[in-house]
């Protein structure tokens, strides 16, 4: 058997693990940098079944993460677990893992039970987030470089391969939807409700024409998913961001955004006349739809009917579920049949579904206590010492905080790439705008400025 001419991919695969481990070790910051710019790829990459490249990838991000914690543990004198929050981060990592004693005996394939649980450690990237990004001005303003870059480079792809999509399959208007990708969506929204704020915090004009930037790329992205939740929660996001900000900020912000609309839509209708009205018709019957919960809007019946059949296997197996990609029948409106599926798109129910009734508390406690620690931020930084930068981070990102339970209920993210990333630098930023927030009540910087 030639191995080599089999899996003509394992000798890069074995290069990029060993250098990995290297910066893993040596250049932490680096080994972070090129997991988020690596990002738009490993987070869409949708082959059929498991490609060549989600193994490898995979595998080396999981792989890093726990030798890091391991690192971390064994070899750093100071405490990892800094508060109940982590403890239960760590414990739910270690409950999940035990679920593999459930899904055996419910004869669920132990491949695809370790690629759902492989997610999960996507979390803990939380740790080392925290860790490196936390440590000082530079540190931070580095890790609010490379996640405005990555986020950047996620939305471009998502708006390429739309276009893509477009050129490609689009023949008649009403196919517009067949070239959507809504699997970002929440990352893009994310990254509007911190940059929107930054801008309105920071002191430098470069700092504020980056983030415009950034955001106009990530409202570009967000339109063309087409997921009315998201555009809903645009508007719900800001809006309690506002509560946090001064009057004459908020003046700006909804002055400059009106006006930044407005540019943008006359932009995309002289360049895309026939697609922007085309698409603003769209957007017109995608709301009207929403009214109409027989009949009109399929993809809603499909939830209900997803969360009856799986709630029913729930009873069956309410404290140890019924294994991570578990499978269980149920009626598709769209597509008119009967299908077998692991999916389940109330994410609250489809963890239960699958982990049970105790380790989906523990989930649910870890998403309630950074939500708590969010807000406390949120907060104290109206009045805060804290460099702009820091309050700016604190305030958007507990703007962000109900649409991650919206998010939860529309889309079962736990068993998502992208949903655990999100997880992990959601985590990180309440973690570090905290730290740095503490910071400023004991010792007041003496620059502010950044």
């Amino acid at each position: 058997m030639n191995i080599l001419a089999d899996w003509p991919w394992l000798p890069p695969a074995i290069a990029c693990g060993v250098s990995l481990v290297f910066l893993m070790i040596r250049y932490p910051k680096v080994w972070l940098g090129m997991f988020l710019v690596a990002l738009p790829y490993f987070l869409t990459d949708t082959g059929k079944g498991l490609s060549v490249t989600e193994v490898v990838a995979g595998g080396l991000f999981t792989s890093t993460i726990l030798m890091w914690m391991f690192w971390r543990i064994v070899v750093d004198p100071r405490p990892l677990v800094k508060g109940w929050t982590d403890f239960l981060l760590l414990f739910f990592i270690v409950a999940a893992f035990a679920n593999i004693i459930i899904a055996k005996l419910n004869y669920v394939g132990l491949m695809g039970w370790a690629v759902d649980w492989s997610y999960f450690l996507l979390m803990l990237y939380y740790f080392p987030f925290r860790e490196e990004f936390g440590q000082n001005k530079r540190t931070f303003n580095q890790f609010l470089v490379l996640s405005g870059i990555s986020s950047t480079l996620m939305a471009l792809y998502s708006t390429y391969n739309f276009k893509q999509r477009m050129a490609e399959n689009m023949v008649y208007a009403y196919q517009i939807m067949s070239s959507r990708s809504a699997v970002l969506g929440p990352i893009f929204l994310l990254s509007i409700c911190i940059t929107v704020v930054v801008i309105l915090f920071a002191t430098r004009n470069s700092t504020r024409l980056i983030a415009v930037g950034v955001t106009l790329v990530n409202l570009v992205a967000l339109g063309l998913t087409f997921t009315r939740t998201l555009w809903v929660m645009v508007f719900f996001c800001i809006f309690l961001a506002m509560v946090f900000m001064r009057y004459r900020q908020n003046m700006r912000l909804l002055i400059g955004s009106t006006a930044i609309l407005s540019v943008l839509f006359l932009t995309m209708y002289i360049v895309y006349p026939k697609i922007t009205v085309i698409t603003a018709k769209y957007i017109q019957v995608r709301f009207a739809s929403s009214t109409q919960i027989t009949g009109g809007d399929l993809s809603f019946e499909t939830r209900i009917l997803e969360a009856n059949n799986a709630w029913r296997k729930v009873k069956e197996a309410p404290l140890g579920g019924n294994g991570l990609r578990a499978r269980f029948v149920t009626w598709a409106p769209i597509e008119q049949w009967h299908n077998s599926t692991a999916f389940i798109h109330i994410g609250y129910i489809g963890i239960i579904h699958k982990l049970g009734f105790p380790t989906a508390f523990i989930i649910f406690s870890v998403l309630i206590g950074f939500a708590l620690r969010a807000f406390r931020n949120a907060w104290e930084a109206r009045t805060s010492a804290a460099a702009p930068l820091v309050r700016a981070l604190a305030i958007g990102t507990f703007a962000f905080i109900p649409a991650v339970f919206v998010n939860i209920f529309m889309a079962g993210i736990f068993d998502q790439r992208y949903g655990n990333v999100m997880f992990a630098f959601i985590f990180a930023s309440v973690a570090i705008s905290e730290e740095f927030l503490r910071r400023a009540r004991i010792e007041p910087s003496t620059d502010q400025h950044q």
